[in-house]
C-alpha cells in the first residue's frame, strides 16, 4: 500500500495488465474537480503529504499513485514497463478503474516528464495542467544525455544530467539503497549540494563512495527522513524501480513512440501552469519556461524562492498558487 499518514485513504488496484498500483484517495465533493498528482525522483505518493489534507479540505477529489517502481506498487525489471507511453496508459487505466473521466493533473520532476506524455497520448484526460519545477518535456525522440549535458554547459555553465550515468549504472540503485544517510542527503538544505553532488559527471558516484551526508532542512523532520528511508529499504525493492526510469529514458525505450506523436498532439492547448525553484539548479528556472512556451497556449509562470522540493519546502505558497490556478480554470 502507499504509505501516507492516514492509511484510510491508502488504497491498491489491479490493472488489466496486471500490474499493480498503490495510491492515495480522496473522494471530491460534489462539483469539485479530481487533482491527479504524480510525483518525481527519488519520491513517492508520501511527497504529496502537504497537499493531500489541503486539498482534501477544500472539497477537491485527490489521486496520488505511487509511481511504477516505487513505494508499494509494482516493480518490473523489465525496462520496455517503464516507458513513458507504458505507464501513461496505466494513468489512464487507474482513472478508468476509478470512474474519473477528466483530473486536473499536477507534476514534480519525472512526474512532470509523465504528465507531458499524458498529454500527448491521453489529452483528453486532463482539463488542466501544472508543472513543478519541472516544465512540460516535447516528445523529441531519441535521447542523448550527453548532448544535453554539452549544451547546458555551454549555456549555464555546468552539466545538467551528470548523475543519470550513476542512475544508470548496473550498481548504481543499490548503492543508493545501501547508504540510507547519503540518500536522505538529496533533501539537503543546501542547493548548492546538487550543484557539486550530481550535477557534474561523475560527482555522484564518488558523493556515495565518500558516504557523504548533509544536514537535513527545517522542512524535513528525522520521523520523515526514516519514512522516507523505511519507503526505499532494500525490503522493498530500493532505488532500483526508480533507476528503470533513467534506464529506460537513456536506452532509448521512449523513442520509436515519441517520433510517433503527430504534431497536434506535441502542443498543450488546455491551460497549464508552470511553478519554477529559484534555487534548482537542475530544473533551471529560464530553461524550463524557454522550453515550455513554446509548447504552451495558455500558459502561467510562478517562480517560487525554493529548492528542487518545492511542494514540500514551500508547501503553504505552493499550496495556495495551485488552489488559484484551480478556481480559475475549473468553472
Amino acid at each position: 500500500m502507499a504509505e501516507y499518514v492516514n492509511s484510510n485513504l491508502t488504497k491498491s488496484t489491479r490493472l488489466e495488465n496486471g500490474i499493480t498500483y498503490s495510491y492515495i484517495f480522496v473522494q471530491a465533493a460534489q462539483h469539485k474537480p479530481y487533482i491527479l498528482f504524480l510525483h518525481g525522483f527519488p519520491s513517492s505518493a508520501y511527497d504529496w503529504r502537504r497537499q493531500v489534507p489541503f486539498f482534501q479540505d477544500a472539497g477537491y477529489g485527490v489521486i496520488a499513485p505511487d509511481l511504477l517502481g516505487y513505494g508499494g506498487t509494482d516493480k518490473p525489471t523489465e525496462l520496455e514497463r517503464y516507458s513513458l507511453k507504458s505507464m501513461s496508459n496505466d494513468i489512464a487505466s487507474l482513472l478508468d478503474h476509478l470512474d474519473i473521466k477528466e483530473v486536473v493533473a499536477v507534476g514534480h520532476d519525472w512526474g512532470s516528464f509523465l504528465l507531458s506524455r499524458l498529454a500527448n497520448y491521453h489529452p483528453d484526460r486532463i482539463s488542466a495542467y501544472a508543472f513543478l519545477d519541472v516544465g512540460y518535456k516535447p516528445p523529441l525522440g531519441r535521447f542523448d544525455v550527453d548532448e544535453i549535458n554539452d549544451e547546458t554547459e555551454r549555456t549555464l555553465g555546468y552539466p545538467i544530467f551528470g548523475y543519470w550515468h550513476f542512475f544508470n549504472s548496473p550498481d548504481g540503485a543499490d548503492i543508493m539503497t545501501d547508504n540510507p544517510a547519503t540518500s536522505r542527503a538529496l533533501y539537503s538544505a543546501d542547493p548548492q549540494t546538487l550543484l557539486h553532488h550530481l550535477c557534474p559527471v561523475g560527482a555522484a558516484r564518488r558523493f556515495y563512495e565518500e558516504k557523504q551526508t548533509r544536514p537535513l532542512p527545517a522542512w524535513l523532520p528525522d520521523d520523515e527522513a526514516l519514512t522516507h528511508s523505511r519507503i526505499f529499504g532494500a525490503g522493498n525493492g530500493g532505488y532500483r524501480g526508480g533507476c528503470n526510469w533513467y534506464k529506460a529514458q537513456m536506452g532509448n525505450v521512449n523513442a520509436a513512440d515519441e517520433e510517433a506523436v503527430p504534431a497536434e498532439r506535441r502542443r498543450i492547448a488546455k491551460p497549464a501552469l508552470l511553478v519554477t525553484c529559484a534555487d534548482d539548479y537542475v530544473a533551471a528556472p529560464a530553461m524550463q519556461e524557454g522550453q515550455m512556451r513554446e509548447f504552451a497556449d495558455r500558459m502561467e509562470v510562478r517562480e517560487v524562492q525554493a529548492g528542487h522540493w518545492v511542494q514540500l519546502e514551500k508547501a503553504e505558497e505552493v499550496n495556495g498558487i495551485l488552489k488559484g490556478f484551480l478556481e480559475r480554470v475549473c468553472v
